[in-house]
């Protein structure tokens, strides 16, 4: 094992031994990695101690973004490269890490990585899957990470000294996201019910984010039917997420003026319908609900127009 880099890992796991043996072979070359296992019962903590690895054993928690704060300080190199359980990098990674680290001079404390998203053996491409910037390699003690499920975590230095890396040619990360459908709908919906809504937020930027998560999956782009799929996935997410915050802040706000989120493509009743709702919410609300309502309108009208 190389122990060249001025570079620690740390990743957090809990029962995913079928998943560990890419992301232990990818990072072989890193001379200190430490894996802190939340109270795995399928071999994932005697497996990662056989490949070398220092293993910190703590119970399970149901929130891992905040509880890295806790065990980010156990790194003791210079910078810190941190990865989930079910992500790898490329056998090119030991190289392209090292200039990274070389090149960041005194400009720059965290780089943003790229990521390769997959369901089963499926890359996922479209906007909003890659290139999916993720801040995973920084110099020890800049980042602190957020409460919720995947909040971007802050660069304690300062944004402008985060760069992110050009997709081409550059450092990658690759996560297995999903088995199948069926799992990635039910880690959503257990992201949904499980993260903190606080304060009070209008349902109708919920239905915002709808719309604008299906523009990215079924917008101007080479796309598939997974994409499809999922952009429909995600778009009912930000609607289930936007009812779950509305009860979570006593059912204060009303919903009569919001309407649900449709996917309708059959030009009957319900199309002409929809098409009158658009236009009307359009000139009622803010620019920020409405921008991405406008393209749903001009969608709308390109299904009349076929």
């Amino acid at each position: 094992m190389s122990a060249s880099l001025d570079l620690s890992l740390i990743v957090h796991t809990r029962n995913r031994r079928d998943m560990l043996h890419p992301l232990l072979r990818s990072t072989a070359f890193i001379g200190e990695r430490i894996i802190v296992d939340m109270a795995s019962d399928d071999g994932s903590a005697d497996l990662c101690e056989q490949a070398g690895c220092r293993v910190i054993r703590i119970p399970a928690e149901p929130f891992v973004d905040e509880l890295r704060n806790r065990y980010l300080p156990l790194a003791t190199r210079g910078w810190t490269l941190l990865l989930d359980s079910d992500e790898y990098l490329s056998a090119d990674a030991e190289g392209l890490i090292g200039t990274l680290i070389a090149t960041a001079g005194d400009r720059i404390d965290a780089y943003g990585i790229p990521r390769f998203n997959y369901i089963g053996a499926d890359r996922l491409p479209a906007p909003g899957w890659y290139p999916d910037h993720q801040i995973r390699l920084f110099r020890t003690g800049v980042i602190a990470f957020q409460k919720g499920h995947h909040q971007r975590p802050v660069v304690l230095s300062g944004d402008e000294r985060l760069a992110l890396v050009d997709p081409s040619g550059g450092l990658h990360i690759h996560h297995q996201n999903y088995r199948d459908l069926r799992e990635f709908i039910a880690r959503q919906l257990d992201y949904a019910l499980t993260d903190d809504y606080e304060g009070e937020r209008d349902l109708r930027l919920y239905l915002s984010e709808a719309y604008e998560a299906m523009e990215r999956g079924l917008g101007d782009h080479e796309r598939s039917d997974l994409d499809a799929a999922l952009a429909i996935v995600m778009a009912w997410d930000r609607v289930v997420r936007g009812v779950i915050h509305w009860e979570a802040s006593g059912r204060t706000t009303e919903l009569t003026r919001a309407f649900s989120l449709p996917l309708v493509v059959e030009q009957g009743p319900a199309f002409v319908a929809l098409e009158q709702r658009v236009r009307d919410f359009e000139n009622s609300t803010s620019w920020r609900v409405t921008a991405p309502l406008r393209r749903l309108s001009m969608w709308l009208r390109s299904i009349r127009q076929r």
